[in-house]
């Protein structure tokens, strides 16, 4: 099943980001929870004055039109200390891929373009990661699967992602995303991963009490993270994953991520 959710905790949404394309007219809805807990935002003044303990509640629905073009809409909630439960963001992709290594090319090569729109609560809030109220995001993808001779399902796969964003004012930014996947039996899929957040902006502080989104700040951060999924016959795929800040400059760290995700495929023809 190529289907994953964006392993990014860093934007924490539900985007398509896998290179492999589902057949064409076959949808996908994906649901996703995430708990993530963290004391202190590096670089903050002020610093915060309690542990901050996030939730995200997030819906995708993606399909490919044809062999080539697919897109996906997706919406979140946030519920932090700064804001209750509401509406985050809400955000749409288009993909296009222009290799496919399934039928014989050397990689999988996919190019994407989306935007995303963020509430108000949310760009005031320092635990929201999005520049501004509008975000536009480039992206390419680069990814190979390895199979076992007369084994319809792959064995060991990789892909990388590079995504380049600039918002409605402020600096640019990019993001950074390597993932190695194993599928042990039919029916379970063991993944590592690793993820990072480059903003150009000048600032050099946070301003925790006055707080207009990243798209000015200087950030940086690096996450690591595994994940567990296992596919159940004709209902779908469940997934558990974990990650870790483990290096944030300007931004909220030493933070722990929890997700857990369904995602169920289905057509109308």
């Amino acid at each position: 099943m190529h289907k994953g959710l964006l392993l990014f905790p860093l934007t924490l949404g539900a985007l398509e980001v896998e290179p492999w394309f589902r057949q064409e007219w076959e949808f996908n809805f994906d649901s996703s929870f995430t708990y993530s807990r963290y004391r202190d935002v590096q670089g903050a003044h002020p610093q915060l004055k309690a542990p901050s303990n996030d939730k995200v509640l997030a819906f995708d629905l993606g399909v490919a039109t044809s062999e080539t073009w697919a897109f996906d809409i997706d919406i979140e909630f946030a519920d932090t200390p700064r804001q209750q439960m509401g509406l985050r963001s809400s955000a749409f992709q288009l993909r296009y891929q222009w290799l496919d290594d399934i039928p014989g090319d050397p990689v999988t090569l996919v190019t994407g373009a989306s935007i995303r729109g963020v509430s108000g609560h949310s760009v005031r809030d320092v635990s929201s990661p999005y520049a501004s109220y509008a975000n536009y995001e480039l992206s390419i993808t680069l990814g190979k699967e390895w199979y076992k001779e007369l084994d319809p399902h792959w064995m060991i796969r990789a892909y990388l992602s590079a995504v380049a964003g600039i918002a409605n004012h402020g600096a640019p930014w990019t993001n950074f995303l390597a993932v190695l996947e194993g599928h042990p039996g039919a029916a379970h899929r063991l993944g590592v991963f690793g993820a990072s957040s480059i903003g150009y902006g000048g600032e050099t502080h946070v301003n925790v009490k006055h707080f207009h989104g990243y798209a000015d700040i200087r950030h940086r951060s690096i996450d690591v993270g595994a994940s567990y999924a296992y596919a159940f016959e004709d209902w779908g795929t469940l997934r558990f994953a974990y990650t870790r800040r483990v290096f944030a400059r300007l931004f909220p760290e030493n933070v722990n991520f929890f997700l857990v995700s369904y995602s169920l495929p289905f057509t109308f023809f």
